[in-house]
């Protein structure tokens, strides 16, 4: 018998021509991963198990999951669970608070008071973590039916949420929100929910750079710890990527060439993206939206020195490519190149 789980879920109530965003608090979701968030929340969400917001930054997806929640009636005890560091690590959460807010804080100060005052409507929904995920921990005997997850903005936090929160999960039930797994940088996390495909289910494939998965069965602690230490070859992460792709379909796919491309140029260089990135263009079948025009922005920065350091805390950290990756690169780039003869530039 289908759940009722399932039903809500297949149904889709967030892309029905009225729905509601549940908030439109400043920050950086686009309206369609609001609808998705706040409907996931009001229609799906039963209260079996805990809703966790990883990542909230300045409040606006803590506030769509609490308003959905607020209006769900099958679960009025539950509240939203809050997880951020609250500190502007990064220059682009300094100029966003900047320019949305018009606060002044440097890089490495705290921006949780606007978060509180972003969720005051919601406060008595919202149970706040602040600090450090690395340090946080969350009860083995408390089930997670809903999680979001907007933090694995590196491999170790990627590692963190795998080992500290899906083993919380309810097979059978519980979604996994994945905000970047459209971005680019996050290439990582299409790789590794490829690696434990045999328990998830593609719920939503795409709701700007969001896409929904729901657990089926239970995953082995083994496998998790693997996928916690992207214990990947390159030629493994690639042919996951293009998995990946086959899975998700249109445009999805088109957003992972992008993530292929700096996969490619995180283990190689900048020579080899540049060189894979014109591939994807040529090969790109979609019509110009925000997700693909975000993506080739942030392509059009790409460093790999950077990266290297964004994801593995040091450039030095990262495992070089085997023998095995680099004459897969070389078979690739002279493939490629011939394709790029065949094929016209759109």
């Amino acid at each position: 018998m289908e759940s009722k789980n399932s039903r809500l879920t297949n149904a889709k109530p967030w892309l029905a021509p009225d729905a509601k965003a549940g908030s439109y608090a400043l920050g950086l979701l686009g309206l369609e991963e609001r609808k998705l968030l706040y409907h996931l929340a009001r229609d799906v969400f039963s209260g079996a198990g805990a809703a966790v917001d990883l990542g909230a930054f300045c409040g606006a997806s803590t506030c769509c999951l609490a308003a959905g929640i607020s209006d769900n009636q099958r679960a009025p005890q539950r509240r939203v669970h809050s997880f951020d560091s609250f500190v502007a690590s990064e220059t682009y959460l300094v100029d966003f608070i900047r320019d949305k807010f018009g606060e002044q804080i440097g890089p490495g100060q705290s921006f949780e008071s606007i978060f509180r005052r972003v969720i005051a409507e919601y406060a008595d929904r919202v149970e706040v973590h602040a600090g450090d995920l690395l340090e946080q921990t969350w009860p083995i005997d408390k089930p997670i039916e809903l999680l979001f997850v907007d933090i694995a903005k590196t491999l170790a936090l990627s590692g963190k949420v795998l080992t500290e929160f899906f083993p919380r999960l309810i097979p059978g039930r519980s979604l996994v929100v994945h905000q970047d797994f459209y971005h680019p940088t996050a290439f990582y996390l299409p790789i590794v929910m490829d690696f434990l495909a045999e328990h998830f289910t593609i719920v939503e494939t795409g709701r700007d750079s969001t896409v929904v998965f729901r657990l089926d069965s239970v995953i082995p602690r083994a496998k998790l710890e693997r996928a916690s230490r992207y214990d990947f070859t390159f030629v493994q992460q690639k042919a996951a990527l293009r998995r990946m792709m086959r899975r998700v379909g249109m445009p999805g796919r088109d957003y992972l060439r992008l993530g292929e491309c700096a996969a490619i140029g995180t283990a190689f260089g900048e020579h080899q993206f540049r060189a894979a990135l014109a591939s994807a263009i040529r090969q790109s079948t979609i019509p110009p939206c925000q997700v693909w025009s975000d993506g080739l922005k942030w392509c059009g920065a790409f460093n790999a020195t950077h990266i290297r350091n964004r994801l593995w805390g040091s450039a030095l950290k990262m495992p070089p490519p085997g023998v095995t990756d680099h004459a897969y690169m070389m078979v690739s780039s002279a493939w490629s190149a011939v394709s790029s003869h065949l094929m016209p530039a759109r």
